[in-house]
């Protein structure tokens, strides 16, 4: 995952997105090889008498696209901290649903919590009975280094 700050005139900035190893153009090339080599395969076989490969080569490659359709569509997701003076905003986007939360920073805790049972610790922003999670992108060492910086740059806010 990557996890960008940037100091802007107004304040501070924090995105995180996954990481892509692959482009749109890259998810096309490899479904194309994929589908050519498998489905020379597939009519060779049939060729031979063993037709029966066919509908498996042609599963195998409604999966393949399927999963790289699953990878484009998240291709777009992210999570925005912004800190300026007087506003601490938080933004994500899963897909196609995009979420907003606000918070004065001066109100605003920060907490690093592991919940029982689970291996990775939440970094949650909590506010007059509002939590937002936030990090969830993240490596534990990034969520780590992110919770430090939010904790020195929410108290100098």
């Amino acid at each position: 995952m990557s996890l960008v700050a940037a100091q802007t005139l107004a304040g501070r900035t924090w995105v995180a997105r996954p990481n892509h190893s692959l482009s749109v153009a890259g998810r096309k090339r490899l479904f194309l090889f994929t589908a050519v080599v498998s489905g020379g395969i597939a009519c060779v076989f049939s060729f031979f008498g063993a037709w029966p490969v066919i509908p498996f080569a042609g599963l195998e490659l409604a999966f393949l696209w399927w999963a790289l359709r699953r990878t484009e569509s998240a291709a777009d997701d992210f999570e925005r901290i912004t800190l300026e003076s007087g506003q601490l905003t938080i933004e994500t986007r899963r897909g196609t649903q995009v979420e907003r939360h606000e918070f004065q920073p001066y109100w605003a805790h920060l907490q690093y919590v592991k919940p029982p049972g689970q291996n990775c610790h939440r970094l949650l922003i909590r506010s007059h009975g509002k939590e937002v999670e936030v990090g969830s992108l993240l490596t534990e060492e990034q969520k780590m280094a992110l919770a430090e910086e939010l904790k020195q740059n929410l108290g100098a806010a």
